[in-house]
């Protein structure tokens, strides 16, 4: 099936002790949250959903820190009753989307799954659906990308305001593209949570969240810092031998760009959506 629509979880891993083995994922490290956590104590609702996740007992990893995920925890409380549906751009394993679902039954939204790669998209349902059964419900899965959602859903449906988390592709162009795509639905975008702001590769990587971001919304986006954000004395301030991959010290994880504060200075008004679906859409009609 081509990309672009809603597609059904696979029911059969609800049998499989291993998902991400039966869908040919590979893990390379095996996170845990039944492991103590700084964290413990300062929120309920985050050793809730801490205590559910660690009663998971198969492998699989995840990307963010505790202290991104306590802190997306966070930002829905605040924003708590002025959003009704939370998309989230990008599920690897279903790290953040177990966060986002174990706060469905709490704050009363719906959410949306969208990624590229259908597998880690029915993998992230299978950890939802686990973990937080009485909220299933609630969750749909897009395959696809931000852009073609946007056009096909977001500006179909009636969803009243929406939250996005993105943590899809991030690569300068393609990020500028999804912020891009938003402003054509800016009266339904309540906020945008973006991470890996520190994160860089190499001279070929075009990875540049953060300047994609400043490209969208404008030097002077206003926006609250989420994560942590790494020491200079680090190792992970270094080029990775294998991937090239490193975080910028004294950088934020991610950020919060909540649109009451801010603007779009990208597209220019009289852009359209098709044109920024253009590549997408001739992607999509060769898979």
């Amino acid at each position: 099936m081509a990309p672009g629509t809603f597609i059904e979880p696979d029911l059969r891993l609800a049998d499989s002790p291993d998902p991400n083995a039966a869908l040919g994922i590979p893990v390379s490290h095996h996170h845990h949250y039944r492991y103590a956590s700084h964290l413990a104590g300062r929120s309920s609702i985050f050793d809730s959903i801490i205590a559910r996740l660690g009663q998971l007992d198969y492998p699989f990893d995840d990307q963010c820190t505790l202290q991104y995920y306590f802190d997306i925890v966070r930002v829905l409380r605040d924003f708590a009753g002025e959003f009704g549906r939370v998309v989230e751009v990008g599920t690897y394993m279903g790290g953040s989307s177990g966060f986002l679902a174990g706060c469905i039954s709490r704050f009363d939204y719906d959410l949306d799954l969208i990624d590229i790669d259908a597998r880690r998209l029915r993998s992230a349902y299978e950890r939802v659906r686990r973990s937080f059964p009485e909220s299933i419900h609630r969750v749909r899965i897009f395959h696809g990308d931000l852009p073609t959602y946007v056009a096909r859903v977001l500006a179909q449906e009636e969803s009243g305001k929406v939250l996005v988390h993105h943590d899809g592709s991030h690569s300068f162009n393609q990020v500028v593209k999804d912020m891009a795509s938003l402003f054509f639905v800016r009266d339904k975008l309540l906020a945008v949570i973006a991470q890996d702001t520190n994160l860089r590769g190499g001279i070929h990587g075009d990875i540049f969240v953060d300047l994609a971001l400043y490209a969208v919304f404008g030097s002077e986006v206003r926006y609250a810092p989420i994560g942590t954000a790494c020491e200079a004395h680090e190792a992970r301030t270094r080029p990775d031998p294998d991937t090239g991959l490193y975080f910028l010290p004294g950088v934020p994880e991610g950020v919060v760009i909540p649109m009451a504060s801010n603007s779009f200075h990208y597209p220019h008004p009289h852009m359209t959506l098709a044109e920024i679906l253009g590549d997408n859409q001739a992607a999509s009609n060769t898979a």
